[in-house]
């Protein structure tokens, strides 16, 4: 189970460092920080504190914040441009792929993780809509569960990707709990007064 999740969590992390959140057309904004979440982009439930939820990896992959079965529905009524729907459940599908496992004596793959359609009997799922930067629920919670993009961008592969690991239950790796364990500050290279 360990290396599993380890495996999944290193791929999560390469797509989160790989695909910066900061304007392609050169206009300087960094679309994450206007999302009005936790350093921008993470939206947490009440009462959510990452030192007790988090397993110590950076991710919300035991108990409630868990999606049940790893199916996440979602709801993409609210994206009114056909392009960017599709580019949606593109990122979807490359996220989904990117985590599958082999399946032994043949080609075929087995899905970790799998988005799909909300359905009348979903109670939980998320809401993929319009808004002001770009933005995500973290994890699985009762009631609503957002994902923001915002028009202007926000609707890249990347940054659409970044925000559904937030979904899966998935913090900023540099603000796991346990970052201080791994990182060493040689201040003897800090210029005075910087």
């Amino acid at each position: 189970m360990f290396a599993h999740t380890f495996t999944i969590s290193t791929l999560f992390i390469g797509f989160i460092f790989s695909n910066p959140i900061v304007s392609p057309g050169g206009d300087g904004i960094n679309y994450e920080l206007l999302g009005g979440g936790i350093e921008g982009d993470m939206i947490l439930p009440d009462g959510f504190d990452p030192k007790r939820e988090f397993d110590g990896k950076g991710v919300a992959i035991f108990g409630p914040r868990r999606w049940p079965n790893n199916i996440i529905p979602y709801d993409i009524s609210a994206i009114t441009n056909a392009g960017q729907r599709t580019m949606i459940e593109s990122a979807m599908k490359i996220l989904s792929d990117a985590v599958s496992t082999p399946i032994a004596g043949s080609t075929s793959r087995k899905p970790c993780v799998t988005f799909r359609p909300k359905i009348s009997t979903d109670q939980v799922f998320v809401k993929i809509q319009y808004g002001t930067g770009c933005s995500a629920s973290v994890g699985y919670s009762s009631g609503a569960r957002t994902l923001t993009l915002q028009n202007s961008g926000c609707f890249r592969s990347g940054i659409i990707q970044h925000e559904l690991i937030h979904v899966l239950g998935f913090y900023h790796e540099q603000s796991r709990p346990d970052r201080d364990l791994y990182v060493t500050v040689n201040h003897n290279n800090i210029e005075i007064g910087k």
